[in-house]
């Protein structure tokens, strides 16, 4: 590929692309490597004659850490600048959008709920992932008017809302669709109309990876490979 030549001789053996989503899509079995992530790196391998990509799973806490000190070796797989603190793109290197998605308030068609304001939120019962951050859900947390329940999967949370065992939940618009078709589960989630967050994911890299990152950015700009991009994200229920 004519876009990918000058970088021969100067890119490294191997790259490395961290990931910290261990969720559908994304992920759906991280010992054996499927799901959306491991596809995308070997789409890349497949168009790069420079470097072989690899992807690495690895906390974000400890991500967190690495990007502190000056030592993340690689590049940052899915993610957005909001979630690093960089919404200028000036402490890291961000790539163009990779794709879209949306966290969904997802709730039962029986009980169904439109999210209007964070006031809308009190008195129900929401469904999350332990550890994260949801900007809609935490001020009604903070002055006890909503509970969160956690749980460590979107599949429980699904469940719960078929169960009807929590009012509602926050789940990405892809996975849902991803749970659904591979459980052949019925029909029965509403999706409000006024989601949680409706956002992109794309590389970040530290300034040290600026030789890697060009490479890789060039490629993702590449229409051959957009193609074969946009196809493979279809098959996951996503949008470039």
């Amino acid at each position: 590929m004519a876009v990918l030549s000058g970088f021969s001789a100067a890119a490294t053996s191997q790259l490395t692309l961290y990931i910290y989503h261990l969720k559908p899509p994304y992920v759906i079995d991280l010992e054996k490597r499927q799901g959306l992530y491991f596809d995308i790196a070997k789409l890349l391998n497949e168009s790069l004659d420079a470097a072989e990509v690899r992807v690495r799973f690895v906390p974000r806490k400890r991500i967190n850490r690495l990007l502190a000190a000056g030592k993340l070796d690689g590049m940052v797989l899915g993610v957005n600048p909001n979630w690093f603190g960089d919404p200028q793109k000036q402490k890291y290197l961000w790539s163009s959008p990779i794709m879209y998605d949306t966290d969904e308030f997802v709730s039962h068609v029986d009980q169904a709920f439109e999210y209007i304001h964070p006031v809308s939120l009190y008195g129900n019962q929401v469904g999350v992932i332990s550890g994260y951050y949801y900007r809609h859900l935490e001020p009604g947390v903070k002055a006890n008017k909503v509970e969160r329940v956690d749980v460590n999967s979107e599949q429980a949370l699904l469940e719960m809302v078929m169960k009807k065992r929590v009012t509602l939940a926050i789940v990405s618009r892809s996975t849902v669709e991803y749970l659904v078709a591979k459980n052949a589960w019925p029909e029965v989630f509403y999706f409000s109309q006024l989601p949680h967050e409706t956002y992109y994911r794309a590389i970040m890299a530290p300034h040290s990876e600026r030789q890697n990152f060009k490479m890789l950015e060039d490629l993702l700009s590449d229409n051959a490979f957009q193609a074969k991009l946009v196809t493979l994200l279809k098959s996951y229920h996503l949008v470039y």
